[in-house]
């Protein structure tokens, strides 16, 4: 894709999305404005510095290369679970970063170190090369050869002067590949980062099993790994809390009329000193809510935030949280984990199976001789 085509793509979105803004009214496109500011924001946590030394570690080896054997700065991987935020720290952290800027050569064309690529699935070795050079704005003939689509794209990286490779879903490369692909795959990915004339730094992101494919020999010695773990529910409840408070009254300049140290159900002999691991039920219930992942913690935040201000109210309520997780669920009203007295026992993954839903996947199981487990999640 052509410099000329890109910008008149974009000439051509725009113009789409002012059409919808000039049609939604002031009032409605200020509320809109408001909610697109909230969710520009981001929210770091110590895992940020971790990940941005492995950044930087990255940036600083392509200044002084290391030839001729493993360097653990040619590789960083995030790895955690669907949902922890690792994109977007990604995304974030590459932006601030000036070697990973865009900017203009000597010659007065505009380069972009770092390209982004969705690893397709199924993950083949051709399928991987093609999505790469999609992400350069090239076209490959149909029907191109694995070795032809790497060597492509090897070559085009150099021409579009392309110093990072961000492959984000980077665990299909083992998922739903075969032994002989996940192998062609890493061997491939080593290659990119140890071209002489133009070696290239990865950064890979995914969910579980990319651990597994990171493990292999040939990367093993060349990765920089930054977990992002889940939440300790216990043990999380100051720091969630105070993501809170700065996404509400910081970022949306709003109030928060929650009972946030509120406990849970109690004996009358509990009344005056409630056990402390019973405190802090909203905030142990969004964490249940969201499986225990900060990212998805953020993003209900916001768009419990997001319910209040379409209802043009300057402060967030328990309600506002029903509501959000019963539309990111599917939820009962009597299954919804910030109402329920038994939200610890509920499953917010499958709280949008019926009783259809259920009866098919026991039979589907069935047929297969399989025992079920819990409902919608596969026996291992």
């Amino acid at each position: 894709m052509t410099q000329f085509q890109k910008d008149y793509d974009a000439k051509r979105s725009q113009a789409a999305i002012d059409r919808v803004r000039g049609l939604i009214g002031d009032n409605r496109l200020a509320l809109a404005d408001r909610i697109a500011e909230l969710y520009d924001k981001y929210i770091p946590l110590d895992r940020d510095v971790l990940l941005r030394e492995a950044l930087m570690a990255s940036v600083a080896s392509l200044t002084t290369p290391i030839t001729g054997k493993p360097d653990k700065r040619r590789i960083v991987a995030v790895c955690g679970r669907s949902g922890a935020g690792k994109t977007t720290a990604v995304a974030r952290h590459v932006e601030s970063i000036k070697a990973m800027q865009s900017y203009i050569d000597d010659d007065g064309v505009e380069v972009h170190p770092v390209i982004f690529i969705d690893n397709p699935s199924p993950s083949t070795p051709r399928l991987v090369a093609i999505a790469g050079l999609e992400a350069l704005g090239h076209e490959p003939r149909d029907g191109i050869r694995e070795n032809e689509a790497w060597r492509l794209f090897r070559r085009l990286l150099k021409v579009h002067k392309v110093r990072w490779v961000v492959i984000d879903e980077a665990q299909h490369a083992i998922e739903e590949a075969t032994v002989r692909e996940a192998k062609v795959i890493g061997n491939a990915f080593k290659t990119l980062t140890q071209m002489r004339d133009w070696p290239v730094r990865l950064i890979l992101i995914g969910v579980p099993p990319l651990a597994s494919f990171l493990a292999r020999k040939q990367l093993y010695n060349r990765r920089t790994v930054v977990p992002f773990d889940s939440i300790d529910t216990d043990g999380s409840t100051e720091v969630i809390r105070s993501v809170l408070e700065t996404i509400v009254r910081e970022h949306a300049r709003m109030e928060i009329r929650i009972d946030l140290e509120e406990p849970g159900p109690s004996r009358a002999e509990d009344d005056d000193d409630p056990d402390p691991k019973k405190k802090y039920q909203f905030l142990k219930r969004l964490m249940h809510a969201c499986d225990a992942e900060f990212g998805s913690v953020v993003q209900m935040i916001r768009a419990a935030v997001e319910v209040a201000i379409l209802a043009e109210r300057e402060y967030v309520t328990v309600e506002d949280f029903m509501k959000t997780y019963a539309s990111f669920s599917g939820c009962r009203p009597s299954k919804n984990v910030f109402k329920a007295d038994n939200w610890e026992e509920l499953e917010p993954s499958t709280a949008l199976l019926r009783d259809d839903d259920r009866a098919w996947e026991e039979a589907r199981l069935k047929s297969r001789g399989k025992s079920a487990t819990k409902y919608g999640v596969r026996p291992q």
